[in-house]
């Protein structure tokens, strides 16, 4: 494994810079410059070692440079886009979570629980299914406490 290549996308911008190729057409240096808020010397050796390393082609049209990604380059913008995604994943589900604790306090508190936490409890469930450890305990949780409120307005 080539691990200056590793180390390489281990930094921020780089990253940045292979996905703004990959999202902008027509991509030259000076967009991902202003995209990824970097200089322009800094985003110029970027690209060079993208280049160097096969993931980007360049083009170049009078005096700019057009950047397009090559297959790898495709390849490896998709694994870092689906990382990134998998990264910010458990901030959705805790907001989802913290969204499903805010319905069931206001459906207890106005009354409407049996018709509002059967629907939430579904949810859950798939948040449970899903989720990291701590999601998961945290969405049991909240399930035990509207089962038992199913249950205190049952009794």
């Amino acid at each position: 494994m080539d691990e200056t290549l590793v180390r390489f996308f281990l930094r921020e911008k780089p990253t940045l810079a292979l996905l703004a190729v990959e999202e902008m057409e027509p991509a030259y240096a000076a967009l991902i410059t202003k995209r990824i808020d970097s200089t322009f010397p800094h985003t110029s050796s970027i690209i060079s070692e993208l280049e160097a390393h096969g993931l980007i082609k360049s083009r170049p049209e009078g005096r700019i440079r057009y950047l397009e990604l090559t297959d790898r380059g495709r390849r490896i913008a998709k694994a870092l886009r689906e990382l990134k995604e998998m990264l910010q994943k458990p901030d959705m589900q805790w907001n989802r979570l913290e969204r499903m604790g805010e319905m069931q306090r206001k459906a207890i508190e106005t009354g409407k629980s049996p018709l509002n936490l059967g629907p939430l409890r579904r949810d859950l469930a798939k948040l449970k299914g899903q989720g990291d450890d701590e999601v998961r305990r945290a969405a049991e949780d909240l399930d035990r406490l509207i089962i038992a409120a199913l249950d205190e307005i049952g009794s």
